[in-house]
């Protein structure tokens, strides 16, 4: 009896160790990498290429200065704008300023440290998020004040549509300082300003060079999933240069993707300085050594998709094409050649094919 108890211990813990096996077996082979050669970023010839469609001047006489547009969104008949000195504008398709919407300040209508904006067109509603008050803003297309929420439980950042649900994306503010970041998600109602927070962070890293406000991207989606993706904290002698795409399941996430950077040495350092992951697609701003390039991934066949060199600008960020619709970019082009500061120009860009046809 004594040997038949030791017995069935012993088997207990084999398939207990073999259950275990098992489960790890299962998360390793749901990851699909996705393998990113040097020889592709830095030397690759692309089959799509970026075409000009439309050009947007903001140069007017009437038009304020705009020193660095941080968030744009496009309505119908107007283009609506968050400048980090100027605050949230209001233009034209002709490239007329058409009025401010609020204005900086510390009231309880006035906005301190705008981060981003969101555009509800059919509801008629504007929304800014207050970084430093850690509230939204709401204002009607015509820049009526409407609202401020209350105090959301982290700084916000940026805003994501998902599905019929807005989320603000938020930094964590109680250990802000020390190294140790949060990303919070909490689930809004753009004509109410009513929100619901989730209990836990979403995401937990610890850097003191990385700033969660640096990627306002961070979510995107394929098919009806949300993907999440902030770049890990890179530095020089790292062995590996792997990134990974989570898939957002409820309240947590969970690996989907990993992004396998090969044949760069140890004192390759890449700087991923901005995502956006749209129509399936994962758009990157990498810089390696003294350049920035854009590199597009595919998601779906999981393979990487586009790679170029981008100008050697000062202002890299706006000149990143970003997703404006289907197979539709823009991007913001300043003159830096001449002696008066000028503002930008929005141009459209079609993403087509060597035969002219969009992908």
């Amino acid at each position: 009896m004594k040997y038949s108890k030791l017995i069935f211990l012993l088997l207990c813990i084999s398939i207990f160790q073999n259950c275990n096996q098992k489960n790890e077996v299962e998360t390793t082979t749901s990851l699909h990498t996705i393998e990113i050669n040097k020889e592709f970023l830095l030397n690759h010839v692309n089959d799509l290429q970026f075409k000009a469609i439309d050009t947007i001047d903001l140069e007017g006489p009437e038009n304020p200065y705009l020193t660095s547009i941080q968030d744009i969104a496009f309505a119908k008949d107007y283009i609506f704008l968050l400048d980090i000195k100027q605050g949230f504008l209001k233009f034209d398709y002709e490239g007329n300023f058409v009025q401010i919407l609020g204005k900086k300040g510390e009231g309880p209508d006035e906005y301190l440290v705008p981060t981003a904006i969101y555009l509800g067109e059919n509801e008629n509603v504007t929304l800014v998020a207050d970084w430093d008050k850690m509230v939204v803003h709401s204002y009607d297309l015509k820049g009526n004040f409407i609202a401020s929420s209350k105090k959301l439980p982290g700084r916000p950042i940026s805003f994501y549509k998902e599905n019929d649900k807005v989320l603000v994306i938020q930094e964590g503010i109680e250990s802000y300082g020390k190294g140790a970041q949060t990303v919070l998600v909490s689930f809004i109602e753009p004509t109410t300003l009513e929100f619901k927070s989730q209990e836990t962070p979403l995401y937990s890293f610890y850097s003191r060079f990385y700033r969660v406000h640096n990627f306002l991207r961070a979510f995107g989606q394929l098919n009806d999933t949300s993907l999440f993706y902030f770049p890990r904290v890179r530095f020089e002698g790292l062995t590996d240069q792997k990134d990974t795409i989570y898939r957002m399941e409820d309240d947590h996430l969970v690996p989907e993707y990993q992004l396998d950077f090969r044949n760069f040495g140890k004192s390759d350092t890449l700087r991923i300085e901005f995502t956006e992951i749209n129509d399936g697609y994962a758009s990157i701003l990498l810089g390696y050594k003294k350049d920035s390039y854009h590199l597009m991934l595919d998601l779906q066949n999981r393979t990487p998709k586009f790679s170029t060199k981008l100008p050697a600008e000062s202002y890299t960020y706006e000149v990143f094409p970003k997703h404006l619709n289907t197979d539709n970019y823009f991007t913001i082009i300043r003159d830096m050649d001449g002696d008066d500061e000028k503002n930008p120009k929005i141009v459209v860009y079609a993403l087509t094919t060597g035969t002219n046809e969009s992908r």
